[in-house]
């Protein structure tokens, strides 16, 4: 029987597209790749925590094209903003907490999404909440997988995970975690939870 659900947030809760969000900084059009590839060069690093977020802006600077500064300076500051809810996923979400669930989050994320995931409203909702720069973890290796089974005291067979890349929720499944690749349809993930719970 399923108790928890475990929730990516790029793509499941919040839709994270690069082109997207560098297309609101742009001030040219012509721009958009050279802007994108900059601003998004060292994001794996803050993802898994190796990079503070003040030495990748400093290094994406020295890196830039000075055609682009005042460009990347917005999107330092506010990207995170660019990033609208899924639809249906936050109303879902509580009422899930109204059915009893638990509720939980595990995304590769910096830790400078982490100091401002409040801005989306959600995290109230959520009994626990794991973004990978916190801890130098990153899905899909197992031990951040194990870290937060561990840490909320939680069994990987009671556990329901969506997350919109297959290879994370392969790496779940591999240590006992139902799974979901999700993509964007609310009603298709209520069945497949219906479904692990024999109902």
């Amino acid at each position: 029987m399923i108790k928890n659900i475990i929730f990516d947030f790029g793509n499941v809760i919040a839709a994270f597209d690069p082109d997207a969000i560098i297309r609101y900084y742009e001030e040219d059009s012509g721009d958009h790749d050279l802007l994108k590839e900059c601003a998004f060069r060292y994001w794996s690093c803050l993802d898994s925590g190796m990079m503070d977020y003040e030495v990748y802006k400093e290094k994406t600077r020295s890196e830039a094209d000075p055609s682009i500064l005042p460009a990347l300076e917005r999107f330092f500051d506010s990207w995170y903003t660019r990033l609208p809810l899924l639809d249906g996923v936050a109303e879902w979400i509580r009422e899930l907490k109204k059915q009893g669930f638990g509720l939980y989050i595990l995304s590769n994320a910096s830790v400078f999404f982490a100091e401002h995931s409040d801005y989306f409203g959600v995290n109230d909702v959520f009994d626990g909440i794991v973004f990978s720069g916190c801890i130098k973890m990153v899905k899909p290796d197992r031990e951040i997988y194990e870290y937060l089974l561990h840490t909320y005291g939680l069994k990987p067979e009671e556990c329901l995970f969506f997350d919109d890349m297959e290879r994370n929720i392969e790496a779940a499944e591999r240590i006992g975690i139902h799974g979901m690749v999700f993509a964007g349809d609310v009603e298709a993930a209520k069945t497949r939870l219906k479904e692990v719970n024999g109902r």
